[in-house]
């Protein structure tokens, strides 16, 4: 069995919901729904839930919010292998919820984006086949965190796979290997990809998701996997020459149906399902039903560090593929 390794930030997450407009006077009322341990964390979470091996290479500096976030990842079974950054505690981030479950972010930049150059480089080179890196895109909006990704994965050993969540700020490092990844994206991501990075027609097929998992092969040529909530997933593998295909294969991965109350956590709860699933040794089609089934399950629940346990997850993925016929 592997280990999922976070390489990414974990920080410190405030969550409010309130009304989307100010009120008279310029005021904005809000509720305070409690402070938690979020970013990266939460994937680390969902991969302790199905029993996989665990590994943080977050920075943690040294504050009240690094002492909550070295509680919780201890807390989790998570073992704490990131670089120390002294004299500045991590960041925090404050997710405000309006009425119509729109969000709005606003965070402060702390140790987590402020990892040494050689810092991550020097344990991937450690790690097996196996093993899954497990990629935060968020880490690519700091200069220092993306020197040192770029690094990391220059030196990448043969046989780890890669699952890189681009994140809304579409971090996508240029050093990203071509074999052994999935590039994980919800279709507002693949939108923002194809704006980025697409031509016209890309843009125009990022509607749907079916066909924006098509657009994204094209744009990047690597194994694409969207999360399309209600609607499950789509995976796609570029062509394959040796064998004879000649078009990109996209499959459709089925999702249980859920009265959904709280979506936040949910594409975290589905890439840290999928890294464990992968590293535990779990075939590809069967890791996608999993964390399309966490991802689903966990938005039954309040709070971002929501995924179920591994049987509750396994049941719901034994039930989908009976009613759907797939054995």
């Amino acid at each position: 069995m592997g280990r999922v390794v976070l390489m990414g930030q974990i920080l410190v997450d405030l969550a409010v919901r309130g009304d989307a407009l100010p009120r008279p006077g310029g005021d904005v009322w809000a509720v305070d729904e409690g402070m938690h341990v979020g970013g990266g964390f939460n994937a680390l979470v969902a991969a302790r839930r199905m029993g996989a091996e665990t590994v943080s290479l977050s920075p943690i500096g040294s504050g009240p919010h690094s002492s909550l976030i070295q509680a919780a990842l201890e807390h989790e079974g998570i073992t704490d292998l990131g670089p120390r950054i002294a004299g500045i505690d991590n960041g925090f981030c404050i997710a405000f919820t309006d009425r119509t479950g729109e969000r709005t972010f606003i965070s402060t930049k702390g140790a987590e984006t402020m990892s040494p150059a050689s810092a991550w480089a020097d344990f991937v080179r450690t790690m097996h086949p196996g093993d899954v890196l497990y990629i935060d895109g968020y880490l690519m909006d700091h200069p220092a965190n993306r020197e040192a990704a770029e690094a990391a994965l220059r030196i990448l050993p043969e046989g780890v796979r890669v699952l890189l969540d681009v994140s809304p700020v579409i971090g996508i490092p240029s050093a990203l290997p071509s074999d052994d990844v999935i590039v994980s994206m919800n279709l507002r991501e693949a939108q923002e990809i194809a704006r980025q990075r697409g031509d016209a027609s890309d843009r125009n097929q990022c509607f749907q998701p079916r066909e924006a998992a098509r657009a994204m092969l094209a744009t990047l040529d690597r194994p694409v996997l969207l999360r399309a909530g209600a609607e499950g997933a789509y995976v796609g593998r570029p062509a394959q020459p040796a064998t004879n295909t000649t078009t990109d294969d996209v499959t459709a991965i089925p999702t249980p149906r859920v009265e959904a109350i709280d979506t936040n956590g949910a594409g975290d709860a589905h890439s840290g399902v999928l890294a464990a699933s992968l590293a535990l040794g779990i075939p590809t089609e069967r890791a996608l039903l999993l964390a399309n089934c966490a991802g689903a399950l966990s938005t039954t629940v309040v709070g971002p560090a929501s995924c179920p346990p591994r049987d509750q997850i396994e049941a719901a993925a034994d039930a989908l593929e009976a009613s759907t016929g797939e054995k």
